[in-house]
């Protein structure tokens, strides 16, 4: 979510009071953040001109993220170092979900689970002696017995030189590698009112807080209830490099077992000998890739140093990604985001469908390539372009079958020969054909697609009474309705020019609140002429299984 998107929601908390009429460093005595709810800002064109530009300022979101003393939420305050922590722990868990954003009470327990794993997984064995940053770790305790605002300044500073002195990302330290070191020595902060060495889910809402307070992240409360918690998109790109992230450990090693590349035991050895990778792996590649993503190794790293640019050049292609240049650095990054964000809306278990219907409304656009990589390998096709054209095909005959549950589904196009749409369907005798147009811009039922309708419908004719005829596509001119009704009138049929963000609504619909085990989406819902509507269609269903 933008933050231009926030003034239409119920953003609330501390929001209004600090952007529209307060100081931006206002002291918070006895902070109640349910004071602060409200039904969005009065004056919409003085936020986005004036409050968000100044948001964004990379200097302020900078300055936000490296200012250790939590600014106006004193109950955090008397441990800048435990504000740290659970700053960090915040940021880390939202970056790598979907959309950034996820449930607050999920937020919690996460970052709670985070640092207890953090405290349970390093003790005095897990770094050698000669470690520097353990060294400086605690060197950073001993200072009067805690760690202080200048004690983490000293680090910050101290991993800015180090890390500006390396040439690889491998080498540099990161906050985490600071809370690694100091739970190896039993110096990961505790709650003070807390006989447990984790976080109190108490203390982590306050920090939470903060971070709101320096509108870093955003609370909101959707439609459906709840609430939500995430960052701002503006500011993604800053948070990723504050924490040296590139991509989440499921979907590194997701990228790792996809590409064909990390097939070769020779690409794996070298990896292991450059970036001194460790591990057992007993001969096996799925151990070589697991140990690489338990080494920390870096994603960039992996794919500049240890994969050729012919193969790079070979993954660009295959998943039709934009690094028209080809150079490597723009390769790595098309790469890494692709697998980082596309993964983020798919699960290793969710079945095709609910792949196709989570993603349909991008495999009918034209102008996208970037499908997860789950759904592309359900298709054999060398060429990406022809790749999107069958999943298109695909897609639309699992949902008519598996989410409408028409038995009679039978999927045609690419797969057959012939004067054939791409599906046809059989209810109670009758029949419905479909043809799906994957197109960059709107679509127009010229005079050729017309004629070939026509065909396919008179072919059909000639067994069987064909009562609607679709048509799915991302979009449609004004006058392919005009073109639509005609052709109407000339075959007898109905004509029925169906988007594919409406075609997905209307599977969505049908799952959620009408699908039965033995219950089939009757068809009638396409009868009519003209665009597809779906709100007509739901009235439809209404009616027939009130």
């Amino acid at each position: 979510m933008r933050l231009e998107d926030l003034v239409d929601q119920n953003w609330h908390r501390f929001e209004r009071d600090r952007f529209i009429k307060a100081d931006t460093k206002l002291q918070v005595g006895d902070f109640d953040p349910e004071e602060f709810k409200h039904d969005g800002f009065d004056n919409r064109e003085a936020y986005l001109e004036t409050h968000v530009p100044a948001l964004v300022s990379e200097t302020r979101v900078r300055e936000e993220l490296n200012n250790f003393t939590p600014p106006r939420v004193g109950e955090i305050n008397d441990s800048a170092y435990q504000a740290l922590t659970i700053r960090y722990g915040i940021l880390r868990q939202l970056i790598q979900q979907s959309d950034y954003s996820m449930e607050k009470d999920e937020l919690l327990d996460e970052v709670q689970a985070w640092q207890r794993d953090l405290i349970s997984s390093y003790d005095d064995e897990s770094f050698a002696e000669s470690d520097d940053l353990l060294h400086l770790s605690k060197a950073a305790v001993d200072y009067k017995d805690q760690i202080d605002d200048s004690e983490l300044h000293m680090v910050y500073s101290y991993f800015e030189l180090h890390n500006r002195s390396c040439e690889h990302k491998r080498d540099y330290f990161t906050w985490l590698d600071f809370f690694q070191r100091l739970s190896a020595i039993g110096r990961f902060p505790k709650v003070s009112r807390s006989e447990n060495p984790e976080h109190a889910l108490k203390t982590i809402e306050k920090g939470l807080w903060s971070l709101q307070e320096q509108a870093l992240v955003y609370e909101v409360s959707p439609d459906d209830g709840g609430e939500l918690v995430g960052i701002p998109d503006d500011y993604i790109d800053y948070v990723q490099d504050w924490l040296y992230y590139e991509m989440s450990e499921s979907n590194f090693q997701r990228m790792l077992d996809t590409l064909d590349v990390f097939d070769r035991q020779q690409v794996l050895i070298d990896a292991r000998e450059v970036f001194d990778v460790t591990g057992k792996n007993y001969g096996k590649n799925a151990n070589r890739r697991e140990n690489i993503v338990k080494s920390g190794v870096y994603p960039s790293e992996l794919l500049k140093e240890v994969v050729p640019k012919d193969d790079l050049k070979a993954i660009v292609d295959e998943y039709g990604l934009d690094a028209h240049k080809r150079r490597t650095d723009e390769m790595v990054s098309a790469i890494i985001e692709y697998f980082e964000q596309s993964q983020k809306t798919v699960d290793d278990d969710d079945p095709a469908v609910e792949l196709y219907l989570d993603t349909y409304e991008k495999i009918a656009d034209g102008s996208v390539t970037e499908i997860p990589p789950q759904i592309q390998d359900l298709v054999d096709a060398d060429n990406p372009r022809e790749k999107m054209d069958i999943l298109f095909e695909d897609a639309t005959a699992e949902i008519f079958s598996e989410v409408f549950n028409l038995e009679g589904t039978n999927q045609l196009g690419q797969h057959s020969s012939g004067v054939v749409a791409d599906g046809e369907i059989e209810q109670d005798e009758e029949w419905l054909l479909w043809d799906n147009k994957r197109r960059r811009q709107k679509f127009r039922l010229g005079s050729s697609t017309r004629s070939k309708i026509k065909n396919y419908i008179d072919t059909k004719s000639q067994q069987h009474d064909v009562e609607w005829f679709l048509i799915i596509a991302p979009d449609f001119t004004e006058k392919a309705e005009s073109d639509a009704l005609q052709l109407e009138m000339q075959v007898g049929t109905h004509i029925r020019l169906v988007r594919a963000r409406d075609f997905q609504e209307l599977a969505t619909l049908w799952k959620e609140d009408y699908a039965q085990e033995d219950r089939e989406l009757p068809l009638s819902v396409f009868r009519g002429s003209d665009a597809f509507d779906v709100e007509h269609a739901e009235k439809l269903l209404d009616t027939q299984f009130s």
